[in-house]
């Protein structure tokens, strides 16, 4: 599975929204991209789907625990 390593350059505040995650991933080209397929129910992260786009996850989470993130079907990336 590909990965994606996140820089401190990614956190705003010690959080990284789902808009910017799903860009920082390379899953889609824009933000707006990114927004409708979070709109439009394509977005999972570690198998919950994701309907609010005002979703952030914590850098501590995301360092203990990895996400795995999915956009479509085929689509997936590890948050490390």
């Amino acid at each position: 599975m590909p990965e994606t390593q996140l820089t401190e350059e990614d956190y705003t505040e010690g959080k990284i929204d789902i808009l910017t995650l799903l860009v920082k991933a390379g899953l889609t080209t824009s933000k707006s991209e990114a927004r409708r397929a979070v709109q439009q129910g394509g977005v999972s992260v570690d198998g919950e789907k994701i309907a609010d786009i005002a979703t952030s996850f914590t850098k501590e989470k995301i360092q203990t625990d990895h996400l795995i993130v999915k956009k479509g079907k085929k689509n997936f990336r590890k948050i490390v």
